[in-house]
């Protein structure tokens, strides 16, 4: 990741890659076939990762949205991984195997999205009338509109910009206080919603 961020997707060479891996050429090929590989091995790394807490969230009944946001906290920030962001996306206009990869992790990261906010729905948390995959979608275009702020404008602090940007997820994805019951009637309503799907 190092090589990509200090020279960009098309700079980084197999050469600086081996180097700063500390491997040879021969070593690296045994593992990736090329440059566009190890984009898609550190695309898969984040996306498994983001699985596994997600799935323990769910599995040990904590906080749907606490996730969410930690989730966001926890995304790569800074001027250089925001240009090597969008570098990949205008690269993926022309090569076939960048849309490949950008296109199926997005996808599969909706996915997992859509599934932790039907969770969270289910569980009286995230507002039933919400439409869980426009849902995913909006959260994935919030996020990377949060990356173009330092692109935008350097001076900017991309933490309080971050901060601002989860307390209006929050804020959307939250059911008011006012429905929250005991015997709450939002879970059967996600519930009647999957049914009738």
């Amino acid at each position: 990741m190092r090589c990509f961020l200090r020279s960009g997707l098309n700079g980084a060479s197999t050469a600086q890659i081996c180097a700063e891996a500390g491997i040879s050429p021969g070593h690296l090929y045994h593992y990736f076939d090329s440059k566009d590989a190890i984009i898609a091995a550190m695309a898969d790394a984040r996306l498994e990762g983001a699985s596994e807490r997600f799935k323990q969230i769910a599995s040990g009944g904590g906080s749907v949205i606490s996730a969410l946001l930690s989730e966001i906290q926890d995304l790569p920030g800074g001027t250089a991984q925001a240009a090597l962001f969008f570098e990949m996306l205008a690269e993926s206009r022309r090569n076939p195997e960048m849309a490949k990869i950008l296109h199926g992790r997005s996808r599969s990261m909706r996915g997992l999205l859509a599934d932790v906010i039907r969770h969270g729905q289910s569980q009286g948390e995230i507002r039933p009338e919400l439409d869980p995959e426009l849902a995913a979608v909006a959260i994935v275009g919030l996020v990377d509109a949060t990356k173009a702020v330092s692109l935008h404008d350097p001076k900017q602090d991309t933490r309080k910009v971050a901060a601002q940007f989860k307390s209006m997820v929050e804020h959307l994805l939250s059911v008011p206080a006012e429905d929250k019951k005991p015997n709450s009637s939002i879970a059967k309503k996600t519930a009647q919603r999957s049914r009738s799907a």
